[in-house]
C-alpha cells in the first residue's frame, strides 16, 4: 500500500467512528446546562481516538499480492489476519476515488464475490497504477480478455459510450425519489433552523398575531407550510442525486461493462457481461409521466441495502423511455423484440379488492370514530384503493422464454424484471389462505442475492413451473470409467 493509506484514510475512519459515538450526545440534550460529565467525556473521547489509531494501524499494516489464483489480502501486526479470495469467484471490481484521495493522487478498489453483503476486499490507499496492475492481474487470473482500466473520469476514445446523464435529468430523478432518508434530513435541518432562529420568529408572530389568526389564514399558513416542506424535500433530493451521479457515463469495452460518476467521490464499477443475472427497469408513474426510468443491473454479487442504489450493482439513473429497450437488449441480448405477457389470474382481483377495502376500514373506522365528520372524509380512500387494485392486477404480467424470465408488475410504481434462466437458484410456490379458497398461488424465483414473484397463477401452473423455470444446466465433465450411469 502507498505510505500515504493512512492519510487517504482518515476522513471516512473518522466520519464512521463519530457516527459510532454520536449516541452518546443524546444524554447531552435531557442533561440541558450541566451537560456530560467530564469522566464519561474522557471516556468516549479516549474509545473514539483508540479506535481511529486502530483503523490507521490496520490501514498502514494491509499489504495484498495475488498468488496461485488467488488475492491474498494481509493485515495487522500483533493480530496477523489474512482473507483469501479466488480469483475466479470475483464478480466484480469497484475503484473509487474520494475527494481526499483525488488530492493525495491516490484510489481505493473493491473486489466483490457472489457472497453478497459488504465487499469481500476493499483496498485503501492505492496508487493508480497499483490498481490497474490488480485489476489486471485478476482478469488474467481468470482468463478472460484485459480491458483498460482508467481511473474515475478519464475515458478511452475507442470505448461505445451507452447511456450519459445530463444535470438536469439527474435533478428530476432526485425530485422523483423522495425516500425516508431526504425525509429525516430535511426534518432534521427544520429542526435545527427553528433552533437558531426562534428568537426572530417569535416576536414576528407575537407582533403580527391578530393578522394571522384571522379567519382562512390557518388553511393559507398550513398550505404555505405544505408546498415549502416539499420543495425543501425535492431539493435535498435532487443534491444527492447529483451528488452520486455527476458526470455518469455508462461504456461498453465488449466484455465488461463499466459505469462512472459521482461529484465529490468518483465511483467506478465493472460488471462482467457473462456475470449478469437479472435486470430490473425501474419506472414510477411520475418518472414515466416525465419520459424517463432508471435501469438496475445485478450480478450473483448483489449487495444488501433498502435503497435501489445500493441493491443494484450498476445503476443507471436516467434512461429516456424511447431507448429503454434499446438498452436493455445490451444487457440482455436474448431478449424478444415483442414481449407478449401473460396476465395475472382474474380471481387474483378480487383478493386485491378485498384487501385493498380492508386497508381501507382499518383506517377510516378509527378516523370517523375520533374525528366525526372531518375523520369520515378517509371513506374516500375506498374508491381509490379499488381502483388502484384493477390498475395494478390490469398491468402485471409474465413472459418465460427458453433463456429468460420476464416479471412485470404494479402501475403507479411499475417495475419489468429480467431474470436469466441459467441463474435461478430455486422456485418456490405459495399459496394463501385467501389464494387456496380461490385455487390460486405465488411462484416465487430465488437468484443470488435476490428474488421476484410471478403474479398470481392457478394452483396446478403454479406447481408445473416449479420444474419447468430453472434451465438445465449441462454436465460439465464425463463419470470416470467403468461407472454404469443410471437409466
Amino acid at each position: 500500500m502507498s505510505a500515504k493509506a493512512p492519510l487517504a484514510a482518515l476522513v471516512p475512519l473518522s466520519g464512521m467512528i463519530a457516527r459510532v459515538f454520536l449516541g452518546a450526545l443524546l444524554p447531552t440534550y435531557f442533561a440541558g446546562e450541566r451537560g456530560l460529565p467530564t469522566v464519561l467525556w474522557v471516556i468516549v473521547v479516549g474509545l473514539a481516538v483508540l479506535m481511529l489509531a486502530a483503523g490507521l494501524y490496520e490501514v498502514a499494516t494491509t499489504s495484498y499480492r495475488v498468488v496461485d489464483a488467488q488475492l491474498e489480502i494481509r493485515s495487522g501486526i500483533l493480530t496477523r489476519t489474512s482473507r483469501f479470495i479466488e480469483a475466479a469467484r470475483v464478480q466484480n471490481t469497484e475503484v473509487l476515488q474520494p475527494f481526499v484521495s483525488k488530492l493525495l493522487g491516490l484510489v481505493e478498489v473493491k473486489v466483490e464475490t457472489a457472497s453478497g453483503g459488504k465487499a469481500d476486499g476493499h483496498l485503501r490507499g492505492l496508487t493508480p497504477e497499483d490498481a490497474q496492475a490488480l485489476i489486471h492481474a485478476l482478469q488474467a487470473v481468470r482468463g478472460g480478455v484485459t480491458v483498460a482500466v482508467p481511473l474515475p473520469g478519464e475515458s478511452i476514445p475507442e470505448e461505445r459510450v451507452l447511456s450519459e446523464a445530463r444535470l438536469g435529468g439527474l435533478l428530476l430523478y432526485g425530485a422523483t425519489a423522495l425516500g425516508l432518508g431526504v425525509l429525516a434530513v430535511v426534518l432534521g435541518a427544520l429542526h435545527e433552523i427553528t433552533e437558531t432562529f426562534h428568537k426572530l420568529l417569535l416576536p414576528w408572530m407575537e407582533a403580527h398575531w391578530e393578522s394571522l389568526a384571522a379567519p382562512g389564514m390557518s388553511w393559507l399558513a398550513a398550505t404555505v407550510a405544505a408546498l415549502a416542506g416539499l420543495f425543501g424535500l425535492w431539493l435535498v433530493s435532487g443534491v444527492r442525486a447529483v451528488l452520486r451521479f455527476h458526470g455518469f457515463r455508462l461504456v461498453d469495452t465488449g466484455t465488461h461493462l463499466r459505469a462512472v460518476g459521482g461529484l465529490i467521490t468518483r465511483r467506478q464499477v465493472t460488471v462482467r457481461r457473462a456475470r449478469i443475472q437479472q435486470v430490473v427497469l425501474d419506472e414510477p408513474l411520475m418518472r414515466r409521466t416525465l419520459g424517463f426510468g432508471s435501469v438496475e443491473v445485478e450480478t450473483a454479487g448483489v449487495r444488501t441495502g433498502n435503497e435501489a442504489a445500493d441493491r443494484a450493482e450498476l445503476l443507471v439513473p436516467v434512461v429516456p423511455t424511447a431507448r429503454m429497450p434499446e438498452l436493455l437488449r445490451e444487457f440482455v441480448p436474448e431478449l424478444p423484440d415483442a414481449l407478449s405477457f401473460q396476465g395475472a389470474h382474474p380471481k387474483a382481483l378480487l383478493r386485491a379488492r378485498i384487501r385493498a377495502v380492508g386497508l381501507s376500514v382499518l383506517v377510516a373506522a378509527p378516523a370517523t370514530w375520533f374525528w366525526g365528520a372531518w375523520g369520515a372524509v378517509a371513506w374516500l380512500l375506498l374508491p381509490a384503493q379499488l381502483l388502484g387494485a384493477w390498475f395494478d392486477w390490469r398491468f402485471q404480467g409474465w413472459l418465460v422464454t427458453e433463456a429468460l424470465v420476464v416479471v412485470r408488475q404494479g402501475f403507479w410504481h411499475r417495475r419489468t424484471t429480467v431474470v436469466q434462466r441459467s441463474r435461478i437458484q430455486s422456485v418456490r410456490a405459495r399459496q394463501g389462505p385467501l389464494e387456496r379458497g380461490y385455487g390460486i398461488g405465488h411462484v416465487r424465483i430465488d437468484v443470488a442475492g435476490s428474488h421476484v414473484i410471478l403474479p398470481s397463477v392457478g394452483w396446478a401452473e403454479a406447481q408445473s413451473l416449479i420444474d419447468v423455470l430453472p434451465a438445465r444446466r449441462p454436465t460439465r465433465r464425463a463419470p470416470p470409467q467403468g461407472v454404469q450411469l443410471p437409466g
